[in-house]
């Protein structure tokens, strides 16, 4: 063997060694913690984004005007957020540094919301309402072009949500799961599909009325749910869980009972050590975070308006 080829191959070699350590392109590796975002109703049916410090000092305010903000998610730098723009007429997805600033819109006009970032924060899944009759879960690039579909819901009817919504990509970017609501506060399940469209499969039962808010641990392991979202147990509470992708290995965090006392998921932390979510005992409202188990709950703020459209980001 002559040395130029002895070369090649040992070129090769460490090549193929680099590969198999490094990341793959698109999965979220755990960071440090950094700010949580949240909305809040400044005015009746009207939100806002906020973010905090997971010790609950810092808040700020992140959008402000006329336009309304709801369900927020950090791009994987820590230093942009998307997030779905309400105005009158019409709903579209936006995009917004961490400290505030005018938005970006990406999205044409229509009524699209629920917005998430892939792992390598290079496209964006959201649900969007093509007609009164056709929703479904699209894609978009973060720069606003390669507009296309991924799901088309098949419950979509007059009177009904019929709704595809609250896309989260898995952290190796693999999959989107979402919740198909099928009948409005009654039939809402957990399912997930291929960024390209195939393999859409259904993960939890309807019986289980999962929260549209769900979130992937930073390792992909687990999936954080809300159960009984709606309340349609009489009496019972809304708790949270997390399964497996497969819809395995179901984990009670939060075992409230009688329906005064309930947790909606939010996020899990970057390290994937605490979630953050919201407490309500009553008609007091918090957000609040707890460890990966659901014990230790330290209250981050507390009042009569609902934290909603919980998510935690990486440090900057």
């Amino acid at each position: 063997m002559n040395r130029a080829r002895t070369h090649f191959l040992v070129l090769l070699v460490l090549i193929a060694g680099i590969l198999s350590v490094a990341p793959r392109a698109g999965s979220t590796i755990p960071g440090a913690n950094g700010l949580i975002v949240y909305g809040q109703e400044v005015v009746p049916d009207h939100y806002q984004l906020f973010t905090i410090k997971p010790d609950g000092t810092g808040r700020n305010q992140v959008t402000r005007g006329a336009t309304g903000a709801t369900n927020p998610d950090w791009a994987p730098n820590g230093r942009t957020i998307v997030f779905g723009l309400e105005k009158a007429n019409t709903a579209g997805i936006a995009v917004v540094a961490a400290g505030g600033g005018k938005p970006r819109v990406l999205t044409p006009k229509g009524f699209q919301g629920q917005p998430a970032f892939s792992p390598d924060g290079k496209w964006v899944a959201y649900e969007r309402d093509v007609t009164e009759t056709d929703n479904g879960i699209w894609l978009i690039r973060a720069n606003g072009a390669g507009l296309h579909r991924l799901t088309r819901n098949p419950f979509h009817a007059s009177g009904e949500c019929g709704c595809d919504t609250d896309p989260n990509f898995s952290p190796d970017g693999e999959w989107i799961s979402f919740v198909r609501i099928k009948k409005d506060h009654e039939l809402q399940a957990l399912f997930a599909v291929r960024p390209d469209g195939t393999g859409l499969h259904r993960i939890t039962p309807y019986s289980w009325e999962v929260a549209v808010k769900h979130d992937w641990s930073p390792d992909g392991k687990r999936i954080l749910l809300t159960t009984n979202a709606d309340f349609v147990r009489p009496g019972a509470s809304a708790n949270m869980v997390t399964i497996s992708p497969d819809g395995s290995s179901k984990t009670d965090l939060t075992r409230f009972t009688g329906g005064t006392t309930n947790a909606f998921a939010g996020s899990f932390s970057p390290d994937g050590k605490q979630i953050v979510f919201r407490l309500e005992e009553g008609d007091t409202y918090s957000l609040a975070v707890a460890d990966g188990d659901g014990g230790n709950v330290r209250k981050l703020t507390t009042g009569k308006g609902k934290p909603r459209f919980i998510d935690w980001g990486t440090h900057q």
